[in-house]
């Protein structure tokens, strides 16, 4: 079992490989593999509660662990409230964590 750390930065209402990532990222997870996403840029828009996204919504329900970048959030004025349930608020810092951990990471 691997563990990996997707790092997205764009949003799935404008970019299609975003829909890819995140179908990867739930493979690895149903595979067994341990995988984190962290949203930072415009990646954090599908987090906000009432934001629409059938690939990011699946993302959540399927056991992948979800975080997105405070300092990205602040940028967009959104609050930690403001964020669906089962998204965290996390920091860049966890990707040097991840490597620094031996993780496998994928930034998009």
């Amino acid at each position: 079992m691997s563990d990996y750390l997707f790092i997205q930065s764009q949003d799935p209402f404008t970019e299609v490989r975003c829909a890819a990532q995140y179908q990867l990222a739930r493979q690895l997870r149903d595979a067994g593999h341990r995988v984190h996403v962290l949203l930072v840029q415009n990646g954090v828009a599908p987090a906000r509660l009432g934001a629409r996204s059938e690939v990011f919504d699946a993302l959540l329900g399927g056991g992948v662990t979800v975080s997105a970048d405070g300092f990205s959030l602040k940028q967009r004025e959104i609050e930690a409230s403001d964020l669906k349930a089962e998204v965290t608020v996390g920091d860049v810092g966890d990707a040097v964590d991840a490597l620094l951990a031996g993780s496998k990471v994928i930034w998009n």
